[in-house]
């Protein structure tokens, strides 16, 4: 008896190892992650080529074990929500938000849903004060991302203009009014500019019409200083409002690192790259099965202060040294 109950043991085990090892051989294939991106704009597309790539070399490859599914409003808000159903009718396994807008949109067709998809957005202003989780530490429900601290940087820009020309007394601030917290981002502006002693005058865009007025008024009231707000509209036209502020003379101070690139006087904030490869982190950990509601929003890896030499030199101005030696990048004449 004793030796039939070790014959069959040992069968047990050779059969366990068998087809374990005929398992490893032929491995069940799982579908591909569906992921589905919501983005306003097409210069909000760098976020997803970043969350991409970085996804890539955490062993999601795009066509083999997840797909992405993107649409793009071209700048127009109210076909959002009918692309974030056409988003939600591939039943993807995570929605991903490339900003403010598009995760406020997400977030109401996602919450009529019984279970509701879970959304990642890729940067978004104070994401607890518009709404979108319940707390950055423990979000509590079905959002998580980064929160991009536009609204925060904001008054850091004006001081930072400042402090690189402390002659310039009167700034403009242009904004649209469709980014959320808009009027909110006046108030902390306005404090802000009252320790400085710089007299601010707001004024708002919302089509690319609308520039060339917009400069008018900017030129009668013989504004000395411009600073850019956060939002999916001037981020699409900022090549335009500088070539306009550089036949007025006046300097621009941007939101992100690309902006000095492409002439603005200076810029503070994280780029869109890393805004996307750092939310690839949590897009992992929502497709390895985390609850979005235990995922903490996080914070920018890294905060940049850029200044463009090439154009001091054509509005023939000479920004302070020592502010431009806290520069982490400074573009320099060729």
């Amino acid at each position: 008896m004793k030796k039939m109950t070790v014959i069959l043991c040992s069968a047990m085990v050779i059969a366990f190892l068998f087809f374990g090892h005929l398992s490893e051989l032929s491995p069940t294939q799982k579908q591909p992650y569906k992921v589905g991106v919501l983005v306003a704009n097409d210069l909000r597309l760098v976020k997803v080529e970043a969350l991409k790539l970085r996804l890539k070399e955490m062993g999601l490859i795009e066509g083999e074990n997840i797909v992405f599914h993107i649409e793009n409003a071209k700048n127009d808000l109210s076909d959002l929500p009918a692309l974030g159903k056409e988003l939600l009718m591939e039943e993807p396994d995570v929605l991903v938000a490339s900003g403010a807008v598009e995760a406020l949109s997400l977030k109401e067709l996602t919450s009529a849903q019984e279970f509701p998809t879970p959304v990642v957005f890729m940067g978004t202003l104070s994401p607890s004060v518009i709404g979108l989780v319940e707390d950055t530490l423990r979000p509590g429900n079905h959002l998580t991302g980064l929160n991009n601290y536009h609204y925060e940087l904001t008054p850091k820009r004006l001081e930072l203009l400042h402090r690189l020309l402390p002659e310039i007394k009167k700034v403009a601030i242009l904004g649209d009014t469709r980014v959320p917290f808009f009027q909110q981002t006046q108030e902390s502006l306005q404090q802000a500019s009252q320790k400085m002693g710089l007299e601010l005058s707001t004024y708002t865009l919302t089509n690319a019409e609308g520039i060339q007025d917009v400069f008018r008024r900017i030129q009668e009231a013989e504004e000395e200083g411009i600073v850019l707000l956060p939002g999916f509209f001037l981020e699409s036209y900022t090549e335009e409002i500088v070539q306009y502020a550089m036949a007025f003379k006046i300097p621009v101070f941007g939101v992100y690192p690309q902006d000095t690139i492409d002439g603005c006087l200076a810029s503070y904030g994280t780029s869109n790259w890393s805004q996307g490869a750092q939310s690839a982190n949590m897009v992992y950990k929502v497709l390895q099965g985390q609850n979005p509601r235990v995922i903490p929003v996080e914070t920018p890896d890294r905060i940049v202060f850029s200044v463009n030499l090439k154009t001091a030199d054509k509005l023939g101005i000479t920004p302070s040294q020592a502010v431009l030696s806290l520069a982490d990048e400074v573009v320099y004449d060729e």
